[in-house]
């Protein structure tokens, strides 16, 4: 852990809070990379547990260790890996995950086919001790995922690397406690491109003490204000009602029933939407309209239907009705008919 001038490659922000469980597991992954030209920022948030003698037992030059003399707070925390970060790319981990061997590998190579990118993350797998083993999957493309952010972060937070060059002078906010991935994607995606790689790159461990499970509410609440941010940003009202319908349309939530006039209001909504876009052009056209309109069939399948609905998609939204297959808008008409 010697003092290290050379630049390397590839900065890892490591926080730390009283992590000493897993944090061996997690330095191991990093530390067998095969991508090995990277400085490993373990930033200690005043531990008062092992974490300390658990990064001492550890004799690699590329451990930078550096100890908060008092509790900042993750994102505090997160800022100063920032500003401490030498390398052209900036990666996160924590300190409870595991990322594959080949991660900063691939990751890498991806960022050098790919001048423009700026932020790369991959897939997930969760696990833990009581949940069911799965991949979480999300958006490949910088379109897909600047859409899918009006709903929900499509970023996972530790498989993320960055190009320094790209986030500037552009830091987590800490206005947004729990949440401060998610915001920071939405800035960056202003500025830079974003892409994940379709492969589970790193196991993210679920236990009692994740962000998510302690703080869930105050991460809801901010998700909230996020969405709300990029609905301002394009020229949307970011009203409680208009956030709502942002998080159905791109939030992936199952949908069990839907009210024909709740539909009426999210159809008047994704309208408003792509009329903003078409003035301030951030969102591609076509990808945005296709989008929105995979996502209402889906809606529109669980929605109580009549001749009002219909009525009204005819003149707002007509492709939600010639989209579906022939036999199936027969079966919608003669059940209205009957109802009738």
């Amino acid at each position: 852990m010697a003092e290290n001038l050379r630049i390397p490659k590839i900065s890892v922000i490591m926080p730390l809070y009283n992590g000493e469980k897993y944090l061996k597991e997690a330095i191991d992954s990093i530390l067998h990379q095969t991508y090995a030209d990277f400085e490993l920022l373990l930033i200690d948030d005043a531990s008062s547990d092992n974490t300390e003698n658990v990064i001492r037992s550890y004799n690699d030059n590329r451990i930078v260790y550096i100890k908060n003399e008092e509790n900042l707070g993750l994102i505090k925390t997160l800022n100063k890996g920032l500003n401490f970060a030498k390398g052209e790319f900036i990666a996160r981990m924590d300190q409870d995950d595991i990322a594959d061997v080949t991660r900063f590998k691939k990751q890498i190579n991806l960022f050098e086919k790919n001048p423009d990118l700026g932020v790369c993350g991959t897939w997930f797998t969760c696990f833990g001790d009581q949940i069911k083993e799965r991949v979480l999957d999300h958006p490949e493309n910088d379109e897909d995922i600047k859409i899918s952010l009006l709903g929900r972060s499509t970023l996972g937070h530790p498989t993320v690397m960055m190009r320094k060059s790209a986030i500037q002078d552009l830091r987590y906010d800490e206005n947004y406690t729990s949440a401060e991935d998610y915001e920071f994607w939405t800035r960056l995606s202003r500025v830079t491109k974003l892409q994940n790689i379709p492969e589970s790159l790193l196991q993210y461990r679920f236990h009692d003490s994740n962000i998510s499970v302690l703080d869930q509410p105050l991460q809801a609440e901010n998700a909230k204000k996020i969405i709300g941010n990029q609905l301002k940003y394009i020229g949307l009202n970011h009203s409680d009602s208009n956030i709502k319908m942002s998080e159905i349309l791109f939030g992936n939530f199952y949908i069990h029933y839907f009210s024909d006039s709740e539909f009426k209001k999210l159809t008047n909504f994704a309208n408003n939407l792509e009329s903003r876009n078409k003035q301030k052009k951030f969102y591609n056209e076509n990808i945005l309209n296709n989008t929105i309109n995979q996502r209402l069939l889906t809606i529109f399948n669980k929605t109580q239907k009549n001749i009002s609905l219909i009525s009204f998609l005819l003149k707002n939204r007509k492709e939600i009705i010639t989209k579906r297959r022939f036999l199936a808008n027969a079966k919608m008409i003669a059940k209205i008919i009957l109802k009738k």
